[in-house]
């Protein structure tokens, strides 16, 4: 088991030794003394505690404290004084807690034992942020509000923005402090399932209902519901989900029984339910119970800066050579970063998997990123730019590029949607969802396939 470390910033000091004596008969505890604010830094970043104790005595600068926490956001200060009420503004709203000298020797460690808590729920929620690459100043801003949804104990988050810009991971990274994240495509539900889905049934509720069935809400208890589409809920439902946000209860089909469920609900949309609610396409009422605390994430294009970070993160996801890293020319990818990725990071994502099994030799190329077709008339030349196509082909273009992309998944996974659904990392009903959107049918795509295998055997 890890031990929790401790870094003191004080001198030597009778305080200081009690404290750790204190830790010294308990288990599970490494110290470090740094007393030298030249050395500070250095000692903290070798050290990377969990727990930061300082004597506030000393007069230690704003500054460092500003610095320690950029170096390890997880860490949780502790300060203790002569006079904690003679503190500066920063200091007051700085430390996680802040005791007197008379109080060390009774609350030392009841404050260590929460602010260890503490530090292990940032830590969870900072390696939950590591899978939204980016270090932009938007990237920052979402992070921030990440943190504010999580501590608004339990508190109805919706997420907005388009599609393929990573809806999915900011909702998982605030779910990251639960132990019960319970996630449904409401996109991928039938409007005649709906109710089942959500709120169970009871036996005999209707035809086919052989046995009682715990719907999704009751499924989430004491964690987190996500519903990602949510704008695609049918308006008959609206009124039955309203309720039971309102209400914190389900009523199963065919059941007399009301049953008290606590979740946080996290909904997600890339659609807009302001608008849609003023055409009278959303629930208005259901839109401000699901808008309590809005994140909405950015579009790639509004953070260019931070796609060399997500290029170099999915060479190194896709590589099909170990330890292997393809060169990326200038040229290449100053043009991936002009370009405005209307798929959003899901269709650089894609791109940068499509490159990597089509390239040849050491380099990742445009040509080998976009299909033959597509590099022919939007992949900028020299003195050429994107301005070349208009967003009506590029939508064409991008719907066949994700058709064809679905279509090698499925043939790799010789037609089985559970396989294929689940390398996506996805339900069935969603990849039906996402083929039919392209105009892909899987089992008449399926058929073709195997007449067209049969006509080659028989040598037609």
């Amino acid at each position: 088991m890890d031990k929790t470390r401790i870094f003191f910033l004080s001198e030597e000091s009778e305080s200081i030794s009690f404290l750790e004596d204190v830790l010294s008969n308990v288990d599970g505890y490494e110290t470090f003394l740094s007393s030298d604010t030249m050395n500070a830094a250095e000692n903290f970043r070798r050290f990377l505690p969990a727990i930061t104790v300082v004597d506030l005595d000393r007069n230690f600068p704003d500054a460092l404290f500003r610095n320690l926490r950029e170096i390890c956001p997880v860490t949780r200060f502790l300060g203790f004084g002569s006079d904690p009420l003679q503190l500066t503004p920063f200091q007051q709203n700085f430390f996680s807690d802040i005791l007197s000298k008379d109080d060390l020797r009774l609350r030392f460690m009841t404050a260590v034992n929460e602010l260890k808590k503490q530090a292990a729920i940032v830590s969870t929620i900072s390696k939950a942020l590591t899978k939204i690459i980016g270090h932009s100043t938007a990237v920052k801003k979402l992070y921030q509000t990440i943190f504010k949804a999580i501590r608004s104990k339990g508190a109805t988050v919706l997420i907005t923005g388009e599609s393929g810009v990573g809806k999915e991971l900011v909702a998982k990274a605030i779910a990251s402090v639960s132990s019960n994240l319970v996630s449904v495509n409401c996109s991928a539900i039938t409007e005649s399932l709906f109710e089942s889905e959500l709120f169970g049934h009871a036996r005999g509720a209707f035809t086919g209902a052989i046995s009682e069935r715990k719907g999704l809400f009751e499924a989430a208890n004491g964690g987190v519901l996500f519903l990602d589409e949510v704008g695609d809920i049918p308006l008959s439902m609206q009124a039955k989900l309203l309720r039971s946000l309102q209400e914190g209860e389900i009523r199963p089909i065919g059941s007399n029984e009301t049953k008290k469920i606590k979740a946080q609900i996290i909904a997600a949309t890339n659609h807009d339910l302001q608008k849609e609610a003023a055409a009278g396409k959303f629930r208005e009422d259901l839109f401000y119970r699901l808008n309590v605390i809005p994140i909405e994430v950015p579009a790639l294009r509004d953070r260019k800066e931070d796609i060399p970070d997500l290029i170099n993160h999915f060479v190194r996801e896709f590589s099909l050579r170990p330890n292997f890293i393809p060169k990326i020319s200038d040229e290449t990818m100053q043009a991936l970063i002009r370009y405005d990725w209307p798929g959003n990071i899901r269709e650089l994502e894609n791109a940068i998997h499509r490159g990597l099994i089509l390239m040849d030799g050491e380099e990742l190329t445009l040509e080998n990123i976009f299909t033959k077709n597509f590099a022919q008339q939007a992949i900028p030349a020299a003195a050429r730019t994107w301005e070349n196509i208009d967003y009506k082909t590029f939508q064409e273009l991008q719907r066949e590029e994700e058709r064809q992309f679905i279509l090698a998944k499925l043939k790799e996974n010789n037609y089985s949607v559970t396989r294929t659904a689940e390398s996506f990392g996805i339900q069935r009903p969603a990849l039906y969802a996402l083929a039919k959107r392209v105009g892909l049918d899987v089992a008449q795509q399926r058929n073709l396939d195997e007449e067209k295998n049969r006509d080659g055997a028989l040598g037609r």
